[in-house]
């Protein structure tokens, strides 16, 4: 029982059987299908497998050859159509070609490119690296890679002659300055050249030229400029080498006593030159100041507009750095000014008064008025002093407008809020909004008047005629414009008709003198498009035959292949059913045996046991009774045994039953696996199939649109230049070649057979 249970679980007896199954399953594979010649003399077919081919990508026809049936003709086709043909596979191979290189030319670049953009990233990151450890790219050499030559200096006391050769450099300096290169080249100036700089840096170009004569040494520190006792250099007259620049800038400079010991470095204020400690410096975007000349920076800022905001080498400084710098009044100032420039020129006001000026934040949008921090108001509109409260301002004509209408309409405004008011009904006793009390007949306070409603009655008749006035008026001016406008539009239409009629007479002449040769002309273009629509559909018939056959063939070998696997599966399938039923058979043949022999057994040892027992009690008081009480102990205890085997009998039963229909699953998963792989198998190479079809019909869909493409364009061509020189062209049989002018961008020589 245990070796029929271990072979039903044993792992490499599966895949012994599944690898056993693959190769005989490797050996149902279809053949290749075989090219189906094409017969020029088959005539119907159908499109079949058109909508198959939908469902596929777009091929691509650099895979595929051009259809041989494109190079099919009968035996009577006009010679122009020949070569029409001939031009439009030509020209789409081309095409085809053209865009295959273009596809592997991008492929290339792309290729070209990340490679460039890997590269970079390895040099960036070898750079940072570098920098980490304290290391930075080299800053002293030319374009041309070579070292920047230094003249003779002295080393300790002693001449030396600088490193000039290719290949050799000076030593470097344990450490660099940030900005020692940038400011490397604000040094190197001739004699006499002036420099680009900020605005407060021109007063201290005195010390800039005696800064450019000092003389260097270089010590353990790097480049220095030495002091009263150490020897200078001995070849180095007027301004400093460029080797000497080079090196006292690359790492920034240190002062040393009279013992040669050296101190804190320093930093060099770009607009004075005075050496100043870094955490005295001010740093802006490129460039350090002392105190000083930063105020004196962003004070000259605050006086010219045309200067704002401050910058240094064009790059506006932060707010930041000007706020933690500037003390409290040059910090008002400039954040009164900044508020102060954000508003545009045309929408700020400034005060009026010649000896004020000063710019006014709010204004009065509702009286249109502004005053300044000093008590000096102005008009907003005119920029003068403020006129009376009931006067306009001269220069509001939206306010002349409306008083305009006022005075048309009767209206009358109020003596205190000076708002327009409407007399609608009743009498002429007003009460504006704001309370005030008026009469609408003289304007006055009431009851300060005599006016009565004939009065107000005359008021509003005078104003209802000047309204009636002002509309017959606007009508009778918007009637003579409507006349105009209807009379210069009959003359136009009169003008145009002339046109009309003068093109129509010359039209009509063109056509009558190019009449009879575009008759000509269509006529044989209409020939030649028939023929060759002719011949477009036989050779799409013949496409579609070819296509028809191969899919018949390539299905019947697939419906051969299928029943071939189908019969060995099936075979497989009932082959491994009967052994299934074979094996659960003998393990119940077994089990059947085991149980015999164990009843036989347990039959002889109660026997056994029994003669003993007569032996031992049959002569003692009582030994019956003792005999029959232990033969039913021990009974029970083979009862108790014979239960436990049948249910050890059940469950490996059991187990054996699962193991068993797991194993023909299994079996059945192979068989429906191998099913699955061919029909993906048949499935690819059906697929395979039906893109050479697409690529085929596609060539011939390309190739059928240049050919009506070329017959047009030499119909357009002949229609240009006159069809005797295009029958003068086609008419040279004698020499063997056709000429076919006026095409695209060549001249195509085919020869004729």
């Amino acid at each position: 029982m245990a070796t029929a249970t271990q072979q039903l679980y044993s792992p490499n007896r599966w895949e012994d059987e599944a690898v056993a199954y693959e190769a005989r399953i490797g050996q149902i594979e279809i053949e290749p299908e075989p090219e189906t010649p094409v017969e020029f003399t088959f005539e119907g077919g159908s499109e079949a497998g058109s909508a198959e081919t939908e469902e596929h990508d777009e091929p691509n026809l650099s895979q595929f050859a051009p259809p041989k049936v494109l190079t099919s003709f009968l035996d009577n086709t006009d010679k122009t159509l020949v070569l029409v043909v001939q031009k439009a596979l030509a020209n789409i191979i081309e095409q085809v070609d053209a865009e295959k290189q273009q596809a592997e030319e991008a492929a290339a670049a792309a290729i070209v490119a990340a490679q460039q953009a890997e590269d970079a990233r390895k040099a960036e990151a070898e750079a940072e690296a570098l920098q980490g450890k304290g290391k930075a790219p080299a800053v002293d050499r030319e374009d041309d890679g070579s070292i920047i030559s230094i003249p003779r200096i002295e080393i300790n006391g002693e001449a030396a002659d600088a490193p000039a050769q290719r290949g050799t450099r000076p030593n470097r300096p344990p450490k660099r300055s940030r900005f020692g290169f940038r400011r490397i080249f604000h040094h190197i100036v001739e004699k006499g050249e002036t420099r680009g700089e900020s605005s407060t840096h021109g007063a201290s170009q005195h010390h800039h030229h005696h800064h450019h004569h000092q003389q260097y040494q270089y010590t353990q520190y790097g480049w220095e400029t030495p002091s009263s006792d150490t020897p200078t250099t001995t070849a180095a007259t007027g301004p400093a080498s460029i080797g000497q620049l080079f090196s006292k800038h690359i790492r920034p400079s240190t002062a040393t006593d009279s013992v040669g010991e050296a101190t804190e470095p320093t930093v060099e204020c770009v607009s004075c030159l005075e050496d100043i400690r870094p955490k005295d410096a001010i740093k802006t975007v490129c460039h350090y100041y002392c105190k000083e000349c930063f105020e004196r920076l962003i004070a000259v800022t605050l006086e010219t507009e045309a200067q704002w905001p401050p910058k240094c080498c064009l790059n506006p400084i932060s707010y930041r750095v000007i706020s933690k710098n500037l003390s409290r009044d040059l910090l008002t100032q400039y954040r009164q000014k900044d508020e102060e420039y954000k508003i545009p020129v045309q929408n700020r006001i400034y005060c009026s008064e010649p000896d004020c000026g000063e710019w006014i934040r709010k204004v009065n949008k509702a009286r249109k008025t502004a005053r300044c921090s000093k008590g000096h108001e102005m008009c907003v509109m005119c920029r003068q002093p403020p006129h009376a409260e009931l006067d306009a301002c001269p220069q509001d004509n939206d306010r002349h407008l409306t008083d305009q209408l006022a005075e048309e309409e009767g209206w009358r405004r109020c003596i205190r809020c000076n708002i327009l008011v409407e007399h609608r009904e009743a009498c002429q006793h007003m009460t504006c909004r704001c309370g005030a009390e008026f009469c609408y007949v003289c304007g006055a306070a009431w009851p300060t008047c005599s006016c009565n409603m004939e009065q107000l009655n005359e008021i509003k008749q005078r104003a209802a005629a000047r309204r009636q006035e002002r509309e017959e008026r606007e009508a009778a001016d918007n009637e003579w414009l409507q006349k105009a406008l209807q009379l210069i539009e009959e003359l136009e239409r009169e003008e145009r008709r002339k046109a009309d009629e003068v093109r129509a007479i010359e039209a009509a002449e063109r056509a009558r003198r190019e009449e009879a040769r575009l008759i000509e002309l269509e006529a044989k273009f209409e020939e030649l498009r028939i023929s060759l629509t002719e011949l477009d559909d036989l050779q799409r018939t013949m496409l579609s035959s070819v296509h028809d056959s191969e899919i018949l063939a390539c299905e019947a070998r697939a419906v051969e292949a299928r029943q071939e696997l189908a019969i060995k599966q099936g075979t497989e399938r009932a082959a491994l059913r009967a052994s299934t039923a074979a094996e659960i058979a003998r393990c119940e043949l077994e089990w059947e045996n085991d149980y015999q022999t164990r009843a036989v057994w347990e039959k002889q040892l109660e026997q056994e046991y029994a003669t003993a027992l007569h032996m031992f009690w049959a002569d003692k008081v009582g030994g019956h009774q003792r005999i029959d009480l232990a033969m039913r102990a021990y009974m029970r205890k083979n009862d108790e045994r014979m239960e436990a085997w049948h249910k050890w009998r059940d469950d490996e039963r059991e187990k054996f039953r699962f193991v068993a229909k797991d194993e023909l699953e299994i079996r059945e998963e192979l068989l429906d696996a191998a099913r699955q792989r061919h029909e993906e198998v048949l499935a690819a190479r059906e697929t395979d199939l039906m893109r050479r079809y697409m690529a085929e019909r596609k060539w011939f869909d390309l190739v059928v649109a240049e050919r009506a493409r070329l017959l047009t364009e030499m119909e357009v061509a002949e229609r240009e230049a006159g069809k005797e020189e295009i029958l003068g062209s086609l008419e040279e049989k004698e020499t063997g070649v056709i000429p076919l002018e006026g095409w695209s961008d060549e001249m195509l020589y085919v020869e004729m057979c």
